[in-house]
C-alpha cells in the first residue's frame, strides 16, 4: 500500500516551490530594470539588485521627516527635488508591490506623456475595492473607447446645467446642516462631514437610486464603499502585503456583495420603469448616468427588449456606477474641504468672493437657489469663485496622472535633448510636485488665485500644461465640467452664510498631541493624507458659525 505524504511535507513542497518561483521573478524583474534603465544611466535614487528602491521611501520618511499617512503622492513629490538636472524625472522600481515606473513633475514631459492613451494595468487592482471590476478609468482600447462614448454626453456642459438642481438640492441641505452645527457649536471633521453630501449628490446625479430603493440600503452601499476605502487605501506604515491577507480580502469581498447587489436591484428597478415607457419620455437632459447606460442597452435590443437585464450587462455597467459614485464624492469632497480651509486663513480673498457673489446674485441670500435654478448660467459670472476653486486644485491636487508607457517611446527633454525611455515603465505625473515647482510658478506655496486671471505677461500666468488637476488629452477626466459646476453652486449658497475656521491646536489638545509634535510638511498642518484620493490630515477639524 502506498503511502501518502504528510501534510506538512506537502506543505513544505508547495512553499518551496512558491519560493522558488518568487526568486525566479525577483531575478527577471530586477535584470530587466537593469539593462533597460540602470545601466544606461537614467537618473533614479540608489539601486540595490536585490531590493530595487524598495528602500528608498523609508529613507525619505526620515530625510524629508515625511508622516505615516501622507499621500504617496508627496512622498515621491518629495524625492523629485532631488533631480533637478533631470527636471525632476526620475524612475523607481518597486517590484513586486508596483511595476517600474518613471516619475514627472514638469510640464514638458506632462504634455509627452498625456498623447499616451493606455492606462497601466496595476489600476485595474488598485481600484477593484472602488469598482469591483473593468472601469472606463482603468480599461483601454477599443473597451475604454466605447464606454467613454458612452458616457460622455453625460458631462457635457449644457447637459450638467440642465441637471444643476442635484447640486442645488445638496447646497440646500449642507445650509440646514451647517445651521445645526452651528447652533450646537460643535467640532466637525468637515471634510468627512462633506462626504455624505457628495454621495447623495452622486446618486442624484448618476443613479437617482433614492427614489427607487430605502435610504437604508443606500446608507449601507456607502457605507460598504467607504469600508473598502478605509481598509484597502491604508497608510504607509502598513504594507502593501497586509492589504492582500485573507481577512481584508474577506471584508473586500463582504462590502463589493453588498455594493453590488444594491446596484443590480437599482439597475432592475429602473429598467421596469423603461420597459414601461416612464422614462424614454423624459426630456434627455432629465436622465442620469444609469439611464444613459439602459438607453444603449435597449437601443442594442430594441427588436427584442429583453424581460430581465442580462448577468453579463449588469456585470459591466456596475463597475461604470461605482466608478461614478466614487469619483462623484472622493476628489470634490477634499476639494471643498481645503477651499474653506484656505479661504479661511486668506480673508481678503474670501472678501473678493462674498463681494462677487452679492454682485452676480444679489445681497438676498435667500434668493440664490430660486436664481440658480431658473438662471443656472449666472455660474459663468463668477470668474473669480472660479480662480479661487483653481487655485485650490493646484495647491491641493486630489490625484494625480497615470499613462503606460509604450514600446519604444521616449520622454524628451527638449533643453538637453536626453530621452528618456518609458518602455515596460509606468509613468506617474506627480500633479501635487508639478503644481508647486519653482522652476513653473512663480510663489508656487502661496495661495494667489489672481494667477488665474493675470495675462499672458504677467509672471503670474500659468505655464501651458502646468495646471493638470483633470489631466489633459485623451484620457482627461470627463466629470471636470461638472465637478466645478458642483463646487461654485455649493460655496456660492454656502460662503457667505458661514464663517469656517480650522481647529487643528483644538484638535490636536483633545487628543493628546503637543503643538511641537503635531504632525506637518512643510509647516501644513492640513497636509495631504489617504492612499487613494487625496484629503486633509484628520478630515479637516473646523468650527462654523453664522456669519457675524
Amino acid at each position: 500500500m502506498a503511502i501518502l505524504p504528510s501534510f506538512p511535507i506537502v506543505l513544505a513542497a508547495v512553499c518551496s516551490l512558491a519560493v522558488g518561483y518568487f526568486l525566479i521573478k525577483l531575478c527577471k524583474a530586477r535584470a530587466s530594470f537593469y539593462y533597460n534603465k540602470v545601466k544606461k544611466g537614467y537618473p533614479m535614487p540608489p539601486w540595490n539588485p536585490i531590493l530595487g528602491h524598495l528602500l528608498v521611501l523609508n529613507k525619505a520618511f526620515k530625510k524629508y521627516n515625511l508622516t505615516r499617512d501622507m499621500h504617496m503622492d508627496d512622498i515621491f513629490g518629495a524625492i523629485s527635488k532631488e533631480f533637478v538636472e533631470s527636471d525632476s524625472l526620475f524612475y523607481v522600481d518597486l517590484w513586486p508591490f508596483l511595476n517600474p515606473m518613471v516619475l514627472i513633475s514638469s510640464p514638458k514631459y506632462a504634455q509627452q506623456a498625456e498623447l499616451v492613451q493606455d492606462r497601466p494595468s496595476d489600476l485595474l487592482w488598485s481600484m477593484h475595492p472602488v469598482t469591483g471590476g473593468p472601469s472606463v478609468f482603468a480599461t483601454n482600447g477599443t473597451e475604454w473607447k466605447d464606454t467613454r462614448s458612452l458616457l460622455l454626453p453625460g458631462f457635457k456642459p449644457n447637459y450638467i446645467f440642465n441637471q444643476i438642481i442635484y447640486s442645488i438640492d445638496g447646497a440646500e441641505a449642507l445650509d440646514m446642516a451647517f445651521r445645526i452645527i452651528a447652533k450646537g457649536q460643535n467640532l466637525v471633521q468637515l471634510d468627512r462631514f462633506f462626504l455624505e453630501y457628495m454621495m447623495k449628490l452622486a446618486d442624484g446625479q448618476h443613479c437617482n437610486a433614492g427614489n427607487l430603493l430605502s435610504q437604508e440600503r443606500f446608507e449601507a452601499f456607502t457605507k460598504a464603499l467607504r469600508s473598502n476605502m478605509d481598509w484597502h487605501y491604508l497608510g504607509d506604515s502598513i504594507s502593501s502585503i497586509v492589504r492582500r491577507t485573507p481577512i481584508i480580502q474577506l471584508i473586500n469581498s463582504y462590502n463589493t456583495r453588498i455594493m453590488n447587489r444594491y446596484l443590480s436591484d437599482v439597475m432592475d428597478e429602473r429598467y421596469l420603469e423603461w420597459r414601461a415607457g416612464k422614462v424614454s419620455s423624459l426630456s434627455y437632459s432629465n436622465k442620469s448616468t444609469l439611464d444613459l447606460i439602459l438607453a444603449d442597452y435597449m437601443s442594442k435590443h430594441k427588436d427584442k427588449v429583453p424581460e430581465v437585464l442580462d448577468t453579463a450587462f449588469k456585470n459591466w455597467a456596475i463597475p461604470q456606477l461605482r466608478i461614478m459614485f466614487f469619483v462623484g464624492h472622493d476628489s470634490g469632497t477634499a476639494t471643498l474641504s481645503y477651499t474653506f480651509y484656505l479661504l479661511s486663513k486668506n480673508p481678503l480673498a474670501l472678501e473678493k468672493m462674498r463681494a462677487e457673489h452679492d454682485e452676480v446674485f444679489g445681497s438676498d441670500v435667500t434668493a440664490v437657489s430660486y436664481l440658480l435654478r431658473t438662471q443656472p448660467n449666472l455660474l459663468n459670472k463668477l470668474t473669480y469663485t472660479t480662480a479661487v476653486i483653481r487655485e485650490v486644485l493646484r495647491l491641493f491636487p486630489p490625484a494625480s496622472g497615470f499613462r503606460h508607457g509604450k514600446s519604444g517611446a521616449h520622454l524628451i527633454d527638449e533643453n538637453t535633448g536626453n530621452h528618456y525611455s518609458v518602455e515596460n515603465v509606468n509613468i506617474w505625473i506627480l500633479h501635487s510636485a508639478l503644481h508647486r515647482n519653482p522652476r513653473y510658478w512663480k510663489d508656487p506655496s502661496e495661495f494667489k488665485p489672481e494667477r488665474f486671471l493675470a495675462g499672458p505677461n504677467d509672471p503670474l500666468y500659468p505655464v501651458k500644461g502646468a495646471w493638470r488637476p483633470f489631466e489633459h488629452g485623451p484620457r482627461d477626466c470627463i466629470g471636470q465640467a461638472l465637478a466645478m459646476t458642483t463646487l461654485r453652486v455649493t460655496l456660492v449658497m454656502l460662503v457667505r452664510s458661514f464663517d469656517v475656521k480650522p481647529a487643528y491646536e483644538e484638535w490636536d489638545y483633545l487628543h493628546g498631541i503637543s503643538l511641537e509634535s503635531a504632525p506637518k510638511y512643510e509647516g501644513e498642518r492640513a497636509y495631504q493624507a489617504g492612499q487613494s484620493g487625496a484629503h486633509p490630515a484628520e478630515g479637516m477639524p473646523c468650527r462654523i458659525s453664522l456669519r457675524q
